[in-house]
């Protein structure tokens, strides 16, 4: 059994290693993998993509314990969530939006039953009291359905945007990695001699961002296969003054 790991907790501090510390003394044979510890904090909408773009690479049954929390200890629900292939805990806050949108959900759980939790949890670190422990006894065999009760859950409003044909297309920016490169919720394959336009600038379609000059920006599809905007050897979102949430135009040919 696998455990996958997404927090806002970072790793200068102590916060990962005892989640994981109370997972093996749990479940000693449970592996553990993290995807990211670095999501900036309380940002949902990079926890939940960092999230959609890594899951489906892991083996069936992963467990996956999802922190990005910033109302840790007040009366907000965390949920345990079962698809054909993996269960995710998270706080009912949206940060399985993305997952929730493409998935047949089997069932679903408000986590309450204390049984699994730490004997003493406190108002802040629910990761460590809550979420590891119950992850660990999930791995050990418990029953899904003994978590607590069932409840029901919205799928979020349409994410993600479909180009199909030519015409124009309206998006937004999702997501900012490392390098500046920032992500459309455009689904689509590279057409070429289309151009998509953000905060008053206009950027053609190339195939990879090496196509393009030193500090040219560009579009392609990116590896999630969404639409992407980056500058060759530079930073879009700092040449664009580009934030979450900003809308494009793709004009697709």
């Amino acid at each position: 059994m696998m455990i996958a790991l997404l927090t806002h907790f970072g790793t200068r501090d102590g916060y990962v290693a005892a989640m994981k510390a109370v997972i093996k003394t749990i479940c000693p044979t449970t592996g553990i993998i993290d995807i990211s510890h670095e999501i900036l904090p309380q940002h949902i909408a990079q926890g939940k993509f960092v999230l959609w773009t890594t899951y489906r690479y892991f083996p069936s049954a992963t467990i996956f314990v999802c922190v990005v929390d910033p109302g840790v200890g007040t009366n907000r629900k965390i949920i345990a969530v079962k698809t054909k292939d993996y269960i995710f805990l998270a706080p009912d806050n949206g940060l399985l939006d993305m997952i929730v949108a493409e998935h047949e959900i089997n069932k679903v759980r408000q986590v309450t039953n204390q049984k699994y939790f730490l004997r003493n949890v406190s108002n802040t670190f629910h990761g460590r009291d809550i979420f590891s422990p119950v992850a660990a006894h999930l791995a050990n065999g418990v029953k899904f359905r003994s978590l607590g009760p069932a409840i029901a859950l919205k799928k979020s409003p349409r994410i993600f945007t479909d180009v199909s044909g030519n015409g124009e297309f309206n998006g937004n920016i999702i997501y900012e990695d490392r390098f500046g490169n920032l992500v459309t919720n455009l689904k689509m394959k590279n057409k070429s001699g289309s151009k998509l336009k953000i905060n008053g600038v206009t950027v053609p379609l190339k195939v990879t961002y090496a196509e393009g000059s030193e500090g040219e920006l560009v579009a392609y599809t990116g590896s999630s296969g969404l639409l992407e905007i980056a500058a060759r050897n530079g930073n879009a979102r700092q040449l664009l003054k580009a934030q979450y949430g900003d809308r494009v135009v793709l004009a697709a040919k």
